[in-house]
């Protein structure tokens, strides 16, 4: 058992865990096995029904700078939220349960903000851990240079496993919704780029695994959902300031009209057609026109997706 900490870590690693029996082990011991040891791991199982909770506490309890933390299921934001209240470190990185650190993830954040002071936000990329154990090399996005809200406005390129920054940045940009159970990073990112830029380290921290229950599939929903985060951060949280309305008004159009098509493939045809109408407040297109009218001819054949968005 390692010497409890007398002091601040360099980092606090955060971990939320949900039904990840198989893989959190791993998970946890990529943590231990960083090259840096000055850290301390809070992992929070939030309400876990196969296992997870027992492992990760016997896990726990053979290392002082790891703190397990339990409560009802309540979804990763607010447990990352709960972690974060008890956090004591200036830097914040994270790693979620099902992820592999490589074993420099944290020697290779602290190289870099040794180097650069003045760093408040840094990330890297990731590479691909198959189910079979194989490993597929990713090209990282936006390595060569800082990126701003511009970049990210355009699509979500930061990942939980490659990001590392100054927790006083959740000081001034707010903690993660705790109402999103997706999309809650891409959420925080946006608000957070209203206050910093995001600095490349240029290498990737570790595996993001991929398996059954984490394969995202595109759906009217997440759709609608990703739309709504991006709708809220440009009309009540600043976005507007800071990103040009052709930009705003593009992208958003995409992305409901992208809800549209994927409600009408799954015969969600009422949904479908107000998914469009609201993609034509923005972009008008012969694509999203067709769909919309395609949609009301089949309208009485129709079901419904019975999922409720969260108010935004």
């Amino acid at each position: 058992m390692s010497e409890p900490l007398s002091h601040p870590p360099a980092f606090s690693v955060i971990m939320p865990v949900y039904n990840h029996a198989d893989y959190v082990a791993e998970a946890i011991r990529s943590v231990i096995g960083q090259t840096l040891t000055d850290w301390e791991l809070i992992v929070v199982d939030d309400g876990s029904t196969d296992g997870s909770a027992e492992l990760v506490d016997r896990l726990g309890a053979k290392d002082d700078r790891i703190t397990v933390l339990h409560q009802s299921n309540a979804g990763p934001a607010a447990a990352r939220n709960a972690a974060l209240n008890v956090a004591r470190s200036d830097w914040l990185a994270y790693i979620d349960s099902d992820d592999v650190w490589y074993p420099s993830a944290l020697a290779d954040y602290h190289a870099y903000i040794q180097g650069h002071p003045e760093a408040r936000f840094i990330y890297g990329y990731r590479h691909r851990l198959g189910e079979d154990g194989a490993i597929t090399k990713l090209a990282g996005q936006f390595q060569d240079a800082p990126t701003s809200t511009r970049h990210l406005w355009g699509r979500m390129f930061l990942s939980h496993l490659c990001v590392c920054y100054r927790r006083e940045l959740l000081a001034e940009a707010g903690p993660y919704d705790a109402n999103l159970r997706s999309c809650e990073d891409y959420e925080l990112y946006l608000r957070i780029s209203l206050y910093t830029r995001f600095e490349p380290l240029g290498k990737a921290t570790g595996l993001r695994r991929r398996h059954g229950t984490n394969l995202s599939r595109q759906t009217g929903f997440s759709r609608m959902l990703e739309a709504g985060v991006l709708r809220r951060f440009v009309e009540r949280y600043g976005g507007e300031k800071v990103l040009d309305r052709q930009a705003v008004n593009h992208r958003l159009g995409r992305l409901y009209y992208s809800a549209a098509r994927q409600y009408f493939r799954a015969r969600c045809y009422r949904q479908a057609i107000d998914a469009a109408a609201l993609a034509h407040k923005y972009r008008r297109t012969l694509k999203s026109t067709m769909v919309s009218l395609l949609a009301r001819c089949l309208l009485p054949l129709g079901r419904v997706d019975g999922r409720e968005l969260p108010a935004l």
